[in-house]
């Protein structure tokens, strides 16, 4: 027999921290778990005194290895699973069996390792943080120390499945814009390439008076043929360069500035931001994380750096004790009508509730925005490619024409 110690809550919610001899763990769990018990981590009593300290800090931010859509049935899975009284490490291993990818079980094997060892479950999660983000590991670092881990983890699932359908959404809007400017390169590429460099000997040969732009193409085709490694390699070492200077703060900030400015895309920009804040704050705001955590968390899920700067801002302020309200109207970054939602929710108890709602009414109109403005997109990008199309060819009809001329 050995002596284990386990932690877990009873029905009500209450935190349970005892000691039981058993043969196994399994066994452990058999008979905690017939005390109405949900269990969060069991360890030898001898591996406690040797254990290393949790951090109850902020994860480091790496970013997530697998996908919103499979985090999401995670956490379902487990939450469920906690409802019924499954023990916590059991539920663990059925979700490891049914795991969609090797990734996903070796993050997962690594959290229950971390778990048996003696660590509490947020801080398990914190060093498995490629399968789960900040923000679940935030509610249920709350959800220890207040009961009801099966509602934080209920609410952190739905919180991430929102997140997966409104990303979906935008992918799916962008994708047909994507492919016809895929296609319309191609198209140019090929025509560029492969059939100015023919007509370039035409011409040469028949003494045509050839126009400069269609020189100049000529010599581009000719250029890339002749050095295919060199201009592509160049073009990807130009992708990447533009890449990097975009992702310096400044610059970053600078551009959203500007994209901020633009009509349509700048409120729709705007939008989508405020919409992944407000769900995020909401969400931990429910399972009664800090205010000031939330806005924390609210901020670094924006994905805008301009609406990351106003939520920091207003979290200083209401460290400094100001409403919520008044701070986001200070910033002057947040429109007027989401901070009298804002004003009203915290007059009537309900900012989670209203935040929550919000977000997903701007999540729909950024949906409906998003397809209006594809819609307006599409015609303009295939008159914009049969212009260029055109271009090239009455680069070629030119000095065609102008050879026929000579004939006569």
């Amino acid at each position: 027999m050995q002596l284990f110690k386990y932690k877990g809550y009873d029905a009500s919610g209450n935190r349970i921290d005892g000691e039981i001899a058993a043969q196994s763990i399994e066994e452990v769990e058999r008979r905690v778990s017939a005390q109405a018990v949900t269990i969060i981590s069991i360890i030898p009593a001898g591996a406690a005194k040797g254990g290393s300290k949790e951090s109850a800090g902020p994860a480091p931010k790496k970013k997530s290895r697998i996908s919103d859509a499979d985090l999401a049935t995670i956490l379902k899975d487990l939450s469920v699973m906690s409802q019924t009284g499954v023990p916590f490490v059991e539920a663990l291993d059925a979700v490891i069996e049914t795991a969609r990818t090797k990734t996903i079980e070796a993050g997962l094997r690594k959290f229950k390792q971390e778990i048996v060892g003696g660590k509490s479950l947020s801080a398990s999660m914190r060093s498995a943080n490629n399968i789960f983000p900040s923000i679940v590991c935030e509610m249920v670092r709350i959800a220890e120390e207040g009961g009801r881990l099966d509602r934080a983890l209920a609410s952190a699932s739905t919180y991430v499945d929102r997140a997966a359908d409104l990303k979906r959404k935008v992918m799916n809007a962008l994708l047909y814009p994507i492919v016809l400017t895929v296609i319309s390169a191609a198209t140019v590429v090929i025509m560029i390439m492969y059939v100015m460099p023919k007509f370039a000997d035409i011409f040469t040969k028949m003494g045509a008076s050839v126009p400069q732009s269609t020189k100049t193409m000529m010599a581009v085709g000719v250029a890339m043929k002749s050095h295919p490694i060199q201009v592509f390699g160049g073009f990807i070492a130009f992708v990447l360069i533009s890449r990097a200077i975009l992702k310096l703060p400044a610059v970053n900030k600078a551009a959203f500035l500007f994209l901020l400015k633009v009509p349509i895309i700048g409120d729709l920009l705007k939008r989508l931001a405020l919409s992944r804040s407000f769900s995020s704050i909401a969400t931990l705001l429910n399972g009664n994380v800090s205010m000031l955590a939330a806005l924390e968390h609210g901020a670094n899920v924006a994905g805008n750096p301009v609406l990351r700067d106003a939520l920091y801002q207003a979290k200083e302020m209401v460290e400094r004790g100001a409403p919520l309200s008044e701070s986001l109207q200070h910033t002057k970054k947040i429109p007027p009508s989401l901070v009298r939602m804002v004003a009203v929710g915290e007059r009537t108890g309900q900012l989670a509730a209203l935040m929550s709602n919000t977000a997903g009414y701007m999540e729909e109109e950024v949906d409906s925005r998003l397809k209006a403005l594809i819609s307006i997109i599409e015609p303009i990008m295939i008159v914009a490619m049969g212009i260029v199309v055109g271009l090239i060819t009455m680069a070629i009809i030119v000095p065609m024409y102008s050879i026929v001329q000579n004939v006569h």
